[in-house]
């Protein structure tokens, strides 16, 4: 199931995720953000891939890191997922109108202020993504798409102590090639494999 996964398979993953993320504790003192967790498939090779982006490194949050499109709810938001669309189109230059969105996984609190809400979306087989799609210089350094077996498979989880100071006591990594996966993008990784049955889910306070 890891190589190729259907519509079908995340909307199992995100009914078995909705008690993994941490629902209960009060978002004052959080920043509300979200990000979108696309995949990709590729029926004639029968694999599937997600999108990830690489930060620029002179940002003031984050620089460097992988991640996820999305980003922080502004004011004209009326919903995170209209933040979650805006804020990947922003980056990457990639419409709503190719993809459809699945659902989204509870709530995610990180060590640096954040709850984010995670939203799930398949990219359209008929969507001409790859012509589309194109990094915000100012934002985004690089755009890659690894397949899915790359990052949801157990073997490639690590958690381990962060590498920065956070008010977790622990994150989660990724082996992935030569780039650096971890935090709440290695987090969200590792939910959406416990939701698919690939291993068990990672414990909700850590980033």
């Amino acid at each position: 199931m890891v190589n190729l996964i259907t519509t079908n398979n995340l909307l199992g993953c995100i009914k078995n995720v909705r008690d993994a993320g941490d629902t209960n504790r009060p978002i004052s003192g959080y920043s509300e953000a979200s990000i979108l967790v696309i995949f990709i498939n590729n029926y004639d090779k029968d694999e599937s891939y997600i999108l990830l982006t690489q930060r620029k490194n002179n940002l003031r949050q984050h620089a460097g890191q992988i991640a996820f499109p999305g980003g922080k709810k502004e004011n004209e938001d009326k919903t995170l997922l209209e933040t979650a669309v805006r804020e990947t189109e922003e980056e990457i230059s990639l419409s709503k109108e190719n993809y459809n969105i699945i659902g989204n996984f509870p709530k995610f609190y990180t060590g640096t202020g954040y709850v984010v809400t995670p939203y799930i979306a398949m990219m359209k087989e008929l969507s001409n993504w790859k012509n589309s799609i194109k990094p915000n210089v100012d934002e985004v350094r690089k755009i890659f798409t690894p397949k899915s077996q790359q990052l949801l498979l157990p073997d490639y989880h690590i958690r381990e102590k962060p590498p920065i100071k956070s008010s977790m006591s622990m994150t989660w990594r990724i082996n992935y090639e030569n780039e650096n996966i971890w935090g709440l993008t290695a987090r969200v990784l590792v939910t959406l494999s416990a939701g698919l049955g690939l291993r068990e889910y990672p414990p909700c306070d850590d980033i």
